[in-house]
C-alpha cells in the first residue's frame, strides 16, 4: 500500500535506501543492491529515486570517509574506484526510469546506460592503470588474495604445488583477472542493470496488487533482427584478434558481443516460457528449469554448452517461428 502523508512516504524512501546500502554490504546481496531502489523508483517516480540515490550516496560516502577522517587510514584509492563504480550504478537506474525512458522500449535505454557507462569506465580505468599508486595498492590486493588462496589450496604436507603456485601467483592472478574484466565489465554492468530492473518491477507489481499491472510479459521478449548484425560483426573482430592480435577493438568486441549473447540467451529462455505457458505446464516445472540453467552455468565445462546452446536457441527464431498462439491457424503469420 502506498503511504500518503509526506512523513510516511519519506520514511519508505529512507527505509528502501537503508535496505539497498544493507544488502551491498552483505557478501553476495551487492548483486541485488539496486532492487530496493528500482522498487522505490516503480512505486513513486524519478523524484523518489533520486532522493533514495542521495540517501544511499550520502551514508556510502560517510562510511567510506569516516576512517580517513579519524587518521587511522590514509587515502584508498581503490575506494574511489568503488565509489565512482556505485554512481555509475546509481546513474544507470536513474536513467532506465526516467520519465522520457518510459516512451519507449526499456531494453534500449539499459544498453544506452551500459555504453555510456563503458564509455566513462574503460578510460578512467586507462588512466588509473599508469598512476603509481592505483598500481601499488592493485600489487598489495593480489598479494594478499595470493596468499589467502595458496593458503587454501596448500597440500596437507604443507608443500605447495609448483603448477598451483604458479596460477596463484599475484601475477598470475592480476593476469587473469584483467583479462577477465576488461572483456566482460560491459556485459556485468548489463546484466545487473537488466536484473535490478527488471526484479524491481515485479517486486512492485506483487505490491500493487489492486493497481494496474506493468506492461512486462518475459514470454514476449524478443530482438529485432537486426542485432544479429552486431553479433556477427563482435564475432569476426575476435576471431580476427587471435590471428592479428588487434587488442584495443577486440575488448570492444568482447564486451558488445557478451552483451548481444546475454540477450540471445534471455530470448532462448522467454522461447521455452512462452512454450510452458501454451502447454500449461506447471510453474515450479519452469522455476526447476532455470535453476537447473543457474547451475549448468556455473560449472565450468556445462556453463560453456550452456553459453553457447541457449543464445543460439535464441538466434535460431530469426528463421524458425517458435511462438506460434495455439488459437493461430496453420497458414496464419504471427
Amino acid at each position: 500500500m502506498y503511504q500518503r502523508t509526506a512523513g510516511a512516504r519519506f520514511l519508505e524512501v529512507f527505509l528502501f535506501a537503508v535496505a539497498s546500502l544493507v544488502l551491498y554490504h552483505v557478501g553476495v546481496g551487492i548483486g541485488f543492491f539496486l532492487i530496493p531502489l528500482q522498487v522505490v523508483a516503480s512505486r513513486r517516480g524519478e523524484r523518489s529515486l533520486l532522493a533514495a540515490c542521495g540517501i544511499f550516496l550520502l551514508v556510502f560516502l560517510a562510511l567510506r570517509c569516516v576512517p580517513f577522517l579519524g587518521g587511522s587510514l590514509p587515502p584508498d584509492i581503490l575506494s574511489g574506484v568503488e565509489a565512482g563504480g556505485v554512481v555509475l550504478l546509481l546513474l544507470g537506474v536513474v536513467a532506465v526510469n526516467l520519465s522520457v525512458a518510459r516512451r519507449h522500449r526499456v531494453l534500449y535505454w539499459l544498453l544506452g546506460a551500459s555504453g555510456a557507462a563503458g564509455i566513462i569506465a574503460f578510460p578512467a580505468l586507462a588512466w588509473l592503470s599508469r598512476t603509481p599508486e592505483f598500481q601499488r595498492s592493485m600489487t598489495e590486493l593480489y598479494g594478499a588474495v595470493s596468499r589467502i588462496f595458496t593458503s587454501l589450496f596448500a597440500t596437507r604436507d604443507g608443500m605447495e604445488d609448483s603448477l598451483a603456485a604458479a596460477l596463484l601467483s599475484p601475477e598470475s592472478l592480476r593476469r587473469m583477472s584483467e583479462a577477465y574484466l576488461s572483456r566482460t565489465l560491459l556485459a556485468i554492468y548489463f546484466a545487473l542493470l537488466s536484473f535490478s530492473w527488471w526484479a524491481g518491477q515485479m517486486s512492485a507489481r506483487r505490491a500493487q496488487s489492486g493497481a494496474e499491472r506493468l506492461p512486462f510479459h518475459f514470454a514476449r521478449f524478443h530482438l529485432e533482427a537486426f542485432w544479429l548484425w552486431p553479433l556477427i560483426a563482435s564475432c569476426g573482430v575476435i576471431l580476427a584478434d587471435l590471428y592479428f592480435h588487434i587488442a584495443a577493438w577486440s575488448l570492444v568486441a568482447w564486451n558488445i558481443g557478451l552483451v548481444l549473447v546475454f540477450l540471445y540467451g534471455l530470448q532462448g529462455l522467454a522461447i521455452l516460457r512462452f512454450l510452458f505457458e501454451k502447454h500449461g505446464l506447471p510453474r515450479i516445472l519452469w522455476l526447476l528449469l532455470v535453476a537447473l540453467v543457474i547451475g549448468l552455468a556455473a560449472s565450468p565445462r556445462a556453463g560453456l554448452f550452456v553459453a553457447v546452446a541457449l543464445p543460439a536457441f535464441g538466434v535460431s527464431e530469426n528463421w524458425i517461428r517458435y511462438r506460434v498462439p495455439r488459437s493461430a491457424q496453420p497458414t496464419e503469420q504471427e
